[in-house]
């Protein structure tokens, strides 16, 4: 952290603080980012990227999950939902196009699946009057 914090932006690094913050509050896993118009300024490809590698570092300090230490940052690319995609995978898995391939196939469902969930619970909402839109 005392790295990132030499060489990165202050309010960049202040965001990167505020989302570990989050991943640790919420359990690890999965969250949603909700980040106003300056913050998704601040949350360029190169600050994603050092989120993934910390968030592997913290996932390696759990029992069984050591090996999460090696994983590295790769690039998926786009998919049909999801856009820039990237992931921490396991060291062999980053030379491997099929293996990329098939991970950022996984976030593109997920991703996928998520629009629909939402667009569902948007129109629950308008039709029960909860939502003006």
């Amino acid at each position: 952290m005392e790295t990132l914090r030499a060489w990165m932006p202050q309010q960049q690094f202040d965001l990167l603080v505020e989302v570990v913050r989050e991943y640790v509050k919420t359990g690890g896993g999965r969250f949603r980012l909700d980040l106003g118009p300056g913050e998704k300024e601040l949350f360029t490809e190169e600050l994603q990227q050092e989120l993934l590698n910390l968030l592997g570092l913290l996932g390696a300090m759990e029992p069984g999950h050591e090996d999460r230490a090696d994983h590295v940052v790769a690039r998926l690319g786009d998919g049909e939902h999801a856009k820039g995609a990237m992931s921490l995978v396991p060291p062999d898995a980053a030379d491997d196009p099929d293996k990329l391939r098939a991970v950022r196939d996984k976030l593109d469902a997920q991703q996928h699946q998520r629009k629909q969930d939402e667009q569902t619970v948007e129109g629950i909402a308008r039709a029960s009057g909860m939502s003006d839109g």
